[in-house]
């Protein structure tokens, strides 16, 4: 069993998968390391160290690869970049899936395994395994510093013997990971900090950090699955940007943390609402890798507006990258040993654990997350009429005609309680559940019928052209019997 730790290529990343301690956990799991030449100087990890550990050091990304069962990354390689690598290698990391759909589709071709940490679920059982949570958590510590380094005041009140100093207000928006430790973080520097989020849970937690919560009183709770919100409807925006217009105009640093899984940021903060705001002030959006929370952000820039500056860093965590590498590798580290077997010192991933079946984007050969393959799959409503139109057959009795035009009827009107599946069309995690419906009704071909919501209201059409109207006067007296 050989893992590959590649060098990041991505333009500014100078994080890396692994470090000397999660190299030593590997090998005592019976694996081989291999680290690419220098794939650690980003993070003030030098190979000699990588070495003491018990890596081996390949010369490039090609030896380093050769074998490979498994490929620690932090940013997703090109498919181009992983020959060599064993057929079916897991390649791990942060593979950032959404909008790059044509280079997943090149991990499949390419024979790998690509799993996407982005994905763990969120479960007590995975949370060391977070890396959502754990870069987050400095994107908003640093957050904090930039700003503090921007801002040319200072940030704690101070009494001195020529005046008093005020504080600086800070203000949160969002309270998730990194807007908690944007507020912790601020309040230790001594800041005046105020939060706002549109989950109506994260109240609490705001105030037991000594922040001040606002929160509209339009919106009671914005609270969506997996811990995320979900988004706002026209009425509930307006409502909130009217909060956030009147409170950012007294702000001195704001820190925005908005966002959406597999959507661009929203848009929180207008233009007008920084020409509101007081010259020397400092905005940092943290959504700015998905378009940025302002207006005005431009991804990856520092820009100055009517004496407002903006910071765009599209990766915080990456500006501490010592601190970031660290809990990044314990991360990878937590999740490969569930796919190890301890005793006899090899691979034995189980693809139907939660973890595994969450996480993996390709597999065989094909892309099989169901976030990028349930569209094709509801593509097949012609077939998905065939068992359908059997059913009323198989219905009919060896009994009166009567009662025979009956029983179509009653088929007729069985695949209606199925037809309102609708809300898998909204709801994407509701399908698999929604899919065994189907199931129970029809044996001959249940995978065609659960391809399509509305496959279940086809049928009820077919059997209405078989049903002799002609004799359903007579069917009366047989009656509901």
């Amino acid at each position: 069993m050989k893992i590959a730790v590649l060098r990041e290529r991505f333009e500014g990343e100078s994080r890396v998968a692994a470090t000397p301690e999660t190299i030593a956990k590997f090998i005592g799991l019976g694996a081989e390391v291999s680290v690419e030449k220098g794939a650690g100087t980003g993070s003030r990890i030098s190979d000699d160290d990588f070495k003491a550990a018990g890596a081996g050091i390949g010369a490039s990304a090609a030896a380093t690869l050769k074998g490979a069962d498994i490929v620690l990354c932090v940013r997703r390689p090109a498919a181009g970049d992983l020959s060599g690598v064993n057929k079916g290698a897991l390649l791990i990391g942060a593979l950032d899936p959404y909008g790059n759909e044509k280079d997943v589709a090149a991990l499949a071709k390419a024979g790998v395994a690509a799993v996407s940490m982005e994905f763990m679920p969120r479960i007590t059982r995975a949370q060391v395994m977070d890396i959502l949570s754990s870069q987050a958590n400095l994107a908003g510590y640093q957050a904090v510093i930039e700003a503090s380094a921007v801002f040319d005041r200072a940030l704690p009140m101070m009494m001195t013997a020529a005046g008093t100093v005020r504080p600086a207000k800070a203000f949160v928006m969002g309270a998730g990971v990194a807007g908690l430790q944007a507020i912790a973080t601020a309040k230790r520097l001594g800041a005046l900090v105020s939060a706002t989020d549109v989950r109506a849970a994260a109240g609490e937690q705001v105030e037991s950090l000594g922040a001040k919560f606002i929160m509209t009183d339009a919106l009671k709770d914005a609270s969506g699955a997996g811990g995320y919100a979900r988004e706002l409807t026209k009425d509930e925006q307006a409502s909130q940007a009217e909060l956030v217009a009147g409170h950012i105009s007294k702000q001195d640093i704001v820190i925005t943390t908005a966002l959406i899984p597999g959507r661009p940021a929203p848009k929180l903060v207008t233009k007008a609402m920084v020409e509101s705001m007081a010259p020397g002030s400092v905005i940092v959006d943290l959504a700015a890798e998905r378009g940025g929370n302002v207006e005005l952000t431009q991804p990856g820039k520092v820009i100055e507006h009517n004496g407002v500056t903006i910071i765009g860093y599209t990766n915080l965590a990456g500006h501490i990258p010592t601190t970031a590498s660290q809990l990044y590798a314990r991360n990878l580290l937590a999740f490969v040993t569930t796919l190890i077997d301890a005793k006899e010192k090899k691979l034995a991933i189980d693809w139907d654990d939660e973890l595994v079946k969450a996480t993996v984007l390709t597999r065989d050969g094909a892309v099989v997350h169901p976030n990028f393959v349930a569209a094709p799959a509801a593509a097949q409503p012609a077939s998905a009429a065939k068992p359908a139109t059997k059913k009323p057959a198989a219905a009919k009795s060896a009994t009166a005609k009567a009662t025979a035009s009956k029983a179509p009827a009653k088929s007729a009107a069985t695949p209606k309680p199925a037809a309102p599946k609708p809300d898998i069309a909204h709801d994407p995690e509701a399908k698999p559940a929604a899919r065994k419906t189907p199931a129970r009704k029809t044996a001959a071909k249940p995978a065609a019928a659960e391809a399509h919501p509305q496959s279940a209201a086809a049928p009820a059409k077919k059997p209405a052209a078989k049903k002799p109207a002609a004799k359903k006067p007579a069917a009366p007296k047989g009656g509901d019997q």
